[in-house]
C-alpha cells in the first residue's frame, strides 16, 4: 500500500473541471451585471468633484476583485486536474503566497489613489 500513493480518479477530475468551468461561467455574468450596473449609477449620479476622485479608486477596487477572482478561478482549476493530495497542499502553498504578496501591493496602491482623491476636491 505504501507503494502506490493514493490518486484522484480521472473520472472525479474531470467533473471537478466541469463545475469549475460552470462556476466561472457564473461568475462571469454576475460580475458584468454588477459591473454594468455601477456604472449605470456613477453616470446617473450628478458630478460631484468628490466622488470623480473616487472613480479611480472605485475602478481599481473592481479590477483588482475580478483579478483576485480570476486567481481563484485559476487555482481550481489546477486543483480539479491534481492528481494527487500532495499536489493539492502544493498548489495552494504556492496561491496564498502569491495571493498575500498580491493583496499588500494592491493594498498599497488602494493607499495611494485614495489619498490622491482626497487630495484633488483641494487641489482642483
Amino acid at each position: 500500500m505504501a507503494d502506490k500513493p493514493f490518486e484522484i480518479p480521472h473520472d472525479l477530475r474531470v467533473v471537478l473541471d466541469q463545475n469549475v468551468q460552470q462556476a466561472h461561467t457564473a461568475y462571469e455574468q454576475i460580475s458584468d451585471l454588477v459591473t454594468n450596473t455601477i456604472r449605470a449609477w456613477m453616470t446617473a449620479v450628478p458630478a460631484n468633484p468628490m466622488l470623480t476622485g473616487f472613480q479611480d479608486v472605485q475602478n481599481s477596487a473592481m479590477d483588482f476583485a475580478k483579478e483576485n477572482a480570476e486567481t481563484v478561478f485559476g487555482l481550481a482549476g489546477k486543483i480539479s486536474n491534481a492528481k494527487s493530495p500532495q499536489e493539492i497542499l502544493a498548489l495552494q502553498t504556492q496561491f496564498t503566497q502569491d495571493l498575500m504578496r498580491a493583496l499588500m501591493n494592491q493594498t498599497r496602491e488602494l493607499y495611494v489613489l485614495t489619498g490622491e482623491a482626497i487630495q484633488k476636491p483641494r487641489h482642483g
